[in-house]
Formats: structure tokens, sequence, C-alpha cells
């Protein structure tokens, strides 16, 4: 599957982190428990700013973020 910067990604869409390339930025999400792997949704979206959700959880991630996390369409279960 081809990856590409979370900010492209469209809302409703199920989404895996594949790649987190800047280290800080690995971190942060890291202590918000998204990590490569993780499946979560793409719940809203505005000028490259975007707002996901894993289970009951949600975070908001602005647009410089946004493009550094590299994610791909989740397969269906």
């Amino acid at each position: 599957m081809n990856s590409h910067p979370l900010s492209w990604a469209l809302p409703g869409q199920r989404l895996k982190i594949v790649a987190i390339p800047k280290k800080q930025t690995r971190m942060r999400l890291l202590s918000l428990g998204f990590v490569p792997g993780t499946k979560c949704t793409l719940l809203w979206k505005r000028a490259g700013a975007v707002i996901v959700g894993r289970d009951s959880d949600r975070i908001a991630i602005g647009p410089s973020l946004a493009e550094q996390i590299l994610v791909e369409e989740a397969k269906s279960a």
C-alpha cells in the first residue's frame, strides 16, 4: 500500500499509522498512545488540522504535525 501524510486523508477514513519519521514527533505521539501500527479514524479536518479517534480517545493534531505522520488506509477486519 502507499503511505501519505495524515493531512492528505479524508474525514471518515480508517487509517493505520505507518511511520513517524521525526523522533520528537514520534515521542510526543507515543506518550498519547498513537504509534506506528495504530489504527484510527480521521474524524474532522480543516486547513490541514485534523482530529483523529481511536476507541474512545480523540486527539487534535495541527497542520505541521499532521504532515509528519505517514498513514495508509486500514484494511477492513
